[in-house]
């Protein structure tokens, strides 16, 4: 079961490398691509959390929209970090959402990297796979922001318990 798992990643890992490139080789998410990405996000996820036994993540729409807001503030803040431009935190941005569970933690990154080759480093690092793969984890929420100039894409990952 757990090699099935690890297949199905793999696949899904390969497909994200098929993004359609903008102006100096950055990846450009398409509209298409877009409706698609929380979905292999959170399929991707759900399967490595098999793999191990573990509860799949269910997506929110409250977790959603922190993560979306945090990925454009970052942008704005031109840097990667977990407190957004008025010092709040991940918590403070997912209850200000309405998420009114804990949470588990956020993952960030910034580059021009695919969702899902995000998602490998996360999981290559103990810190952001332990946030992954908490077995207290419930819910779900991806979010993203592509600078149009540079392409450059700065991504959130929340869950929450």
């Amino acid at each position: 079961m757990i090699r099935l798992c690890f297949a199905a990643l793999a696949i899904l890992f390969a497909v994200a490398s098929c993004t359609s490139s903008g102006t100096g080789g950055a990846p450009r998410i398409s509209a298409a691509e877009t409706d698609d990405i929380l979905t292999r996000q959170l399929d991707a996820v759900n399967a490595v959390r098999q793999g191990e036994g573990l509860t799949p993540l269910r997506y929110s729409a409250e977790l959603n929209a922190a993560a979306e807001t945090h990925a454009r503030d970052m942008s704005v803040q031109g840097r990667a970090w977990h407190f957004g431009s008025d010092l709040t935190s991940p918590r403070e941005r997912a209850f200000r959402a309405g998420y009114q569970a804990e949470l588990v933690g956020e993952n960030i990154a910034e580059g021009t990297d695919s969702d899902l080759a995000v998602l490998r480093s996360w999981l290559d690092f103990k810190d952001t796979r332990e946030i992954i793969m908490d077995p207290a984890g419930r819910g779900f929420g991806f979010g993203w922001y592509e600078e149009p100039a540079t392409g450059k894409i700065w991504w959130v990952q929340l869950v929450g318990k």
